[in-house]
């Protein structure tokens, strides 16, 4: 709902918490720069992963920085081993998560494993929420923004002593269903979460269909606001009428577990007129250079290596495709809605996901794709050849997905629409 501040009220006070850098995270940016846009006073309190300085005032919010959580031993000895042995030896600490157990040990080792990281995250997390309570005490704002599970402890505590008047709870993911299936890491974030969200004045998420599982999950009275992650409206040149050859399918995001990136790849062996760019970084990027050298794909494939968020939208212009393969994991795969699916119809691209239930709805009520029927090589290059072979509705694709982009899936029409506080 948008508001304006009349020049006889006082401004209100906005305090937003972030795990994270704020400068970096494109849904939290956006939701301060709009706050402040509209008159509020908005006070970050973020953390500093990027080494930036403590304090300082940005686009007319004030940003108050706290040390970032530390690694868990076992990241630190996967970085030392992939630092001072070899690139590749870190994969045998790291595949015990990033894969789907097949077998009881490898279930027992991987939950083992899950659960004193999970541990290690509490305490870190609990350690920061403390930090900007007392940071905060003595002062009062209208409304505290609390973005995720991991800021929810310190929302609820100033709010219980009234240093916020209203608290508000962003749920960017489906935190019990974080973990794959079977994780008792999920029922540990069940249960602390399920303390903290009753207590909240309005919840908001990503989606209708993640709004409803929380609702459901938690037995709350309203269902959850959503607010989708999407880009401001670009005004500027497009591509949306013309097909480029070869066609030029990108995946822009993460390059981690769960996304289907190896089978993109793999796919990319049966795709004659079609070329993949990588635009990301993350844990998976050595395994899938040494995927397309040794798969001989070096022509088909390439890397565009980290992006600033600001420059996502820039970067996906000159495609056709933009793809997201996510396997179906767990629910908060299921149920996701990622920036990069608005990102890629508002530059234009027609849209290829995975068969998951929001995003799947998204691109085919739309007509702005198709879907992966399965997340395998196979499936997707049968996908995406019949896409590259037929370019008049290659085009018509593109069109309609710039069409829904300008109309529902920017910024500019979900955020006052659906934010649910105002003074």
């Amino acid at each position: 709902m948008n508001y304006r501040v009349s020049n006889k009220k006082k401004a209100p006070s906005i305090l937003v918490l972030l795990i994270g850098e704020v400068l970096e995270d494109p849904r939290v940016y956006k939701t301060c720069l709009s706050l402040t846009q509209s008159g509020a006073d908005v006070t970050v309190a973020c953390t500093n992963p990027s080494r930036r300085s403590e304090r300082e005032t940005y686009s007319g919010m004030s940003i108050i920085r706290f040390p970032h959580r530390e690694d868990y031993f076992l990241k630190k000895l996967y970085l030392w081993l992939q630092g001072c042995l070899h690139p590749g030896a870190g994969r045998i600490l790291s595949h015990v998560h990033e894969e789907v157990p097949k077998s009881s040990f490898k279930a027992a080792m991987r939950n083992y494993i899950l659960d004193l990281n999970f541990t290690h995250f509490m305490k870190s997390n609990l350690k920061i929420n403390r930090m900007m309570i007392k940071a905060f005490t003595g002062k009062s704002f209208d409304l505290v923004h609390c973005n995720d599970f991991d800021t929810l402890f310190a929302g609820n505590e100033l709010r219980r002593t009234g240093i916020a008047g209203t608290l508000l709870y962003d749920s960017h993911e489906f935190w019990p269903g974080l973990g794959v299936y079977g994780s008792r890491t999920n029922n540990s974030i069940r249960e602390a979460e399920a303390v903290g969200i009753k207590n909240a004045d309005f919840v908001v998420t990503v989606n209708p269909l993640m709004a409803d599982l929380i609702r459901e999950e938690y037995g709350l009275k309203e269902t959850p606001s959503a607010v989708m992650n999407c880009p401001y409206r670009y005004e500027g040149k497009l591509y949306v009428d013309e097909v480029h050859s070869p066609v030029r399918i990108i995946y822009q995001g993460k390059l981690q577990a769960f996304r289907g990136l190896p089978e993109l790849v793999l796919a990319f062996k049966h795709i004659s007129n079609g070329v993949l760019t990588l635009s990301g970084f993350g844990p998976q990027k050595e395994q899938l250079i040494n995927l397309v050298k040794k798969e001989k794909l070096t022509d088909r494939v390439v890397f565009a290596g980290r992006y600033e968020p600001l420059a996502a939208l820039k970067i996906l212009l000159e495609h056709d495709i933009g793809v997201m393969p996510y396997k179906d994991v767990n629910l908060n795969n299921r149920y996701i809605s990622p920036n990069k699916v608005f990102d890629y119809a508002m530059a234009g691209l027609a849209v290829t996901v995975s068969n998951l239930p929001f995003v799947a709805g998204t691109v085919l009520e739309n007509d702005m794709g198709r879907l992966f029927e399965s997340v395998d090589p196979g499936s997707i290059s049968e996908t995406l050849n019949s896409m590259i072979s037929d370019t008049g509705r290659l085009m018509q694709y593109k069109n309609n997905a710039r069409k829904a982009a300008v109309e529902t899936f920017c910024w500019e029409e979900q955020f006052w629409k659906n934010y649910p506080w105002h003074p």
